[in-house]
């Protein structure tokens, strides 16, 4: 007997009263959430049927409906589960010349995007040698809650308590990356933090209890299986196990932290998509509350020499002078310390430009284009990373190195599949049952 399920009502079909699955129509979850082929019963969620969502590594942002080649719609469980989105092609898009300007300037602003957010990691080298690594995140996220600020004053009353926890594990993520960069090549921080592609999904499974086995998402399994050769390659490849340290603990850490964080703001963010950038801005000023609380037990001395030779930098006028932010940009913009102008710049940069305007741009090219093709731009972040950490610190990429990497990307990339393109590649024939879309009724929205 076939399985009925609720179907969302599409824009460009929300006229009808009942609704047959197109061919070109797919469930599917963003890259941060696991792709399953569902067999549980669906229902049609209570909001705005026109939201058309495009998500993608832990953001989701309203869909263009005049350029996007996608039309999707949040999917949940009979328990308000968040199982994935409902997609069909948008007829609006269907004969869009692939070498116009509209089509290829969203495209090469996330390429950018991407790009910009891979400078994150060599300048927090750069950062980290000269001051401690909790003043210069607490002075970036700072810098970057200024900016966003106006934002954060939008966000809506009943997202704030899964905001702050989304960004409280956001600001895992963040500390925990400069922690691991302190004394950890900048390129393997970057691709260490890829595991994300494990530890979402993960996530799901967890709390929504999303399907997790390898005929519902084929792609997340092999996604995880890339990804851990990509580390063994990373961490094995040279002198063994002798090698790995704690850096490289903190590494896996950011990935925790940006996992479990990117889970519970998509979710947000995929049910609110106009409060993609409030949500952000709740992120980054997380990030900041936690980093400020990090700088101050570090800078009394509290955490002894945790994360570096700083400690008790505040109890010192030299030092206090010169770490804090207001000190760091007074010595390296005006008071003529050549050895801080550099990581003043560093400060500015990743606070106002790749953590406040990168997430703009992001979310202004993410509702252009299909959540694919998205995912598969922003995976080119640790290569870039890679490629600005030998050009700004001299680092060097063995051919380990490279081939962990070169795993990492791939599994990103992976994460976007369809999952039954995956069954198919392996030989694995669909035994699911068929299923019967009903629309839903007005009962559902109760």
């Amino acid at each position: 007997t076939p399985s009925p399920i609720k179907q969302f009502p599409l824009s460009t079909l929300k006229e009808r009263n009942t609704f047959s699955q197109p061919s070109s129509s797919r469930l599917f979850v963003a890259t941060t959430l696991p792709e399953t082929k569902q067999k549980k019963g669906l229902r049609e969620p209570n909001f705005d049927e026109n939201a058309d969502v495009v998500c993608a590594r832990g953001v989701c942002t309203l869909a263009d409906e005049e350029v996007v080649e996608e039309l999707c719609h949040l999917v949940e469980d009979t328990e308000g589960n968040l199982i994935g989105m409902e997609c069909v092609e948008n007829p609006a898009a269907a004969d869009r010349n692939v070498f116009s300007f509209d089509y290829l300037w969203p495209r090469a602003l996330l390429l950018g995007c991407s790009l910009l957010y891979g400078t994150n990691f060599p300048l927090g080298r750069i950062m980290n040698e000269a001051l401690p690594a909790s003043a210069t995140t607490a002075g970036r996220m700072l810098l970057a809650t200024v900016a966003l600020f106006p934002f954060l004053l939008q966000l809506k009353p009943e997202l704030r308590k899964t905001a702050v926890l989304g960004g409280s594990f956001c600001a895992l993520g963040y500390l925990s990356q400069s922690i691991a960069l302190v004394d950890t090549p900048a390129a393997t921080v970057a691709f260490l933090g890829a595991l994300v592609v494990i530890i979402t999904p993960t996530t799901s499974a967890l709390i929504d209890k999303v399907p997790m086995g390898w005929k519902d998402a084929p792609q997340t399994w092999l996604a995880a299986i890339l990804c851990l050769a990509g580390v063994g390659a990373l961490e094995l490849g040279g002198s063994g196990l002798g090698d790995v340290g704690w850096g490289d603990f903190w590494s896996a850490m950011q990935a925790v932290g940006f996992g479990v964080g990117f889970f519970f703001t998509e979710r947000m963010m995929a049910k609110e998509p106009d409060q993609a950038l409030s949500i952000t801005a709740c992120q980054v000023g997380m990030t900041a509350f936690w980093g400020s609380i990090w700088a101050v037990l570090d800078g009394t001395g509290v955490l002894g020499n945790f994360a570096g030779d700083h400690g008790a930098w505040l109890l010192d006028e030299t030092t206090r002078s010169q770490y804090s932010l207001q000190g760091l940009l007074y010595s390296g913009f005006f008071g003529g310390d050549e050895s801080l102008r550099l990581v003043a710049i560093a400060a500015v940069w990743t606070g106002l430009i790749t953590t406040a305007a990168n997430r703009v741009g992001e979310t202004t090219g993410l509702g252009k284009m299909k959540s694919s093709e998205a995912a598969v731009l922003l995976a080119t972040e640790p290569l870039f990373a890679a490629l600005f950490a030998s050009f700004l610190v001299g680092e060097t990429l063995g051919l380990e190195d490279m081939l962990g990497g070169a795993l990492i990307v791939t599994a990103c990339v992976t994460t976007s599949l369809k999952p039954q393109d995956v069954l198919n590649f392996f030989g694995v024939e669909d035994e699911d049952e068929e299923l019967t879309l009903e629309p839903a009724e007005e009962g559902d929205f109760q």
